[in-house]
């Protein structure tokens, strides 16, 4: 409450703006400069810049909107002691109108700008708020290290604070949605704050319930793609599994040891080749696709050891480092299906228990020990079941996250699968997703926000 001392004012000011623009789905671009002086006029906002996403920029006429910015907001490190730390996190709002629909990007990971949902915001001609997460990008706090307060729990308190500054300027309805971690992100939000929207959409977000969850290997080993895309996919695996470390797995401890890189473990090492793989299917919409790929894989050594090397030092990126201290503290991690290939790990130093200490640094791999299941076992077990607030859960049939989907909805759920794409939403994409797909999910959608 602390934070919202203007809101009355803001609600005011609102109101004329509001009175004075339209009722339909087009922009009305005679008021440029309103969104902005509403922002400062609240006091909430720090260090307001416009246009910070030069993508988005080229496509403004196509994409139907007035302006956008980032900004800063002052958030509790822990929301349970109000008075305590605090840290700025950075936000995004793409403005489209102050009476249209609103979207609430519920970022999962570093600004990405506004790609994300952009489909799905551009189709209802809705504003967006892109809320960065806690501890990534830009909006890193005092907890960093300690990692106390990383939860989801904390992420989704900042979600509601940012509504809250936020709902007396953007009066119509509100939904969250994300892709991946983000709609994970979504869900849980509407988890802990199921009055605040209209409607949760998670696209393409696993919920994984234990540190070494084994859906993913079935699912990626038996049910991805085709059984020649498959067959070929554990050829490679195989290939980077021979001789243990005496294998492949020397030539990349030596190329990385070149380059000035730390040389991973060997479980880090058979981590990474999994994880390879797993994108594969992940990014890649077509069969002859994959097969392309991975068959550059399997008869060209020293692209393999490039892709293993490149693997490996993408998933030790910074901004990414965050994300592994969350599986270890409670989102879990996918086991690509290591039991399918015991004969070659059997007498190694692979230890699938160590997967996400070796992703960590030495200091932080106590955290495992703390890991807590309790929040995504319920939302699995019980808040989809009897959510309050209506949720769209969103997959792709090719895409190996598809295997930690909820086993479950209730009446007040919706899933769709898309057949076909990869591991992203691209409602606009033809190519990706099917108009009847698409409009299975613009009818659900409008249904809560117009």
């Amino acid at each position: 409450m602390k934070k919202i001392v203007l809101k009355l004012y803001v609600l005011l000011l609102v109101a004329g703006i509001v009175a004075c623009s339209n009722d339909d789905n087009t922009v009305d671009n005679s008021q440029n400069s309103e969104l902005r002086t509403v922002l400062e006029q609240t006091g909430l906002f720090y260090d307001i810049t416009e246009n910070p996403d030069t993508s988005i920029i080229k496509r403004k006429a196509e994409l139907n909107y007035k302006e956008q910015y980032s900004m800063f907001y002052k958030q509790d490190t822990n929301h349970d002691d109000v008075g305590g730390d605090e840290f700025m996190q950075r936000v995004g709002i793409l403005f489209r109108g102050f009476d249209r629909p609103t979207v609430l990007v519920t970022e999962g990971y570093n600004w990405r700008g506004f790609l994300d949902i952009k489909d799905l915001a551009t189709n209802l001609n809705a504003n967006m708020v892109c809320v960065e997460h806690r501890n990534y990008g830009m909006s890193y706090n005092q907890d960093k290290g300690k990692w106390e307060y990383q939860t989801v729990a904390q992420a989704s308190a900042d979600l509601h604070a940012v509504y809250q500054a936020l709902k007396p300027i953007f009066k119509g309805k509100w939904m969250c949605a994300g892709t991946s971690k983000s709609g994970e992100t979504s869900i849980c939000y509407a988890y802990y704050y199921p009055q605040d929207m209209q409607l949760a959409a998670a696209f393409c977000s696993p919920f994984a319930i234990s540190l070494d969850d084994e859906r993913f290997g079935p699912y990626l080993m038996e049910e991805v793609g085709t059984e020649e895309s498959r067959s070929l996919m554990k050829a490679v695996i195989r290939r980077a599994l021979e001789n243990g470390e005496n294998g492949y797995y020397k030539d990349v401890c030596r190329l990385m040891k070149s380059d000035g890189k730390e040389e991973p473990t060997f479980t880090k090492y058979v981590f990474n080749l999994f994880d390879l793989l797993f994108q594969v299917y992940q990014y890649t919409p077509s069969d002859e696709e994959r097969i392309v790929k991975m068959t550059t894989m399997q008869d060209d050594k020293d692209a393999m050891l490039k892709y293993l090397c490149d693997i490996i030092v993408d998933n030790d990126e910074e901004d990414l480092y965050s994300y592994w201290v969350e599986c270890a503290k409670e989102l879990g991690l996918q086991n690509d299906g290591y039991a399918y290939f015991a004969d070659l790990l059997e007498g190694t130093s692979f230890d699938k228990d160590m997967v996400i200490p070796s992703l960590l640094k030495a200091e932080d791999s106590w955290l495992v020990e703390s890991y807590d299941s309790t929040v995504f076992t319920d939302i699995l077990n019980n808040f989809m079941l009897t959510t309050p607030c209506p949720l769209m859960l969103y997959y792709v049939h090719n895409d190996p996250w598809t295997a930690a989907m909820p086993p479950k909805l209730g009446p007040n759920a919706k899933l769709i699968m898309n057949p076909v794409g990869k591991h992203h939403s691209a409602l606009n994409d033809p190519a990706l997703c099917s108009p009847e797909v698409r409009q299975e999910v613009m009818d659900y959608v409008q249904k809560y926000i117009y």
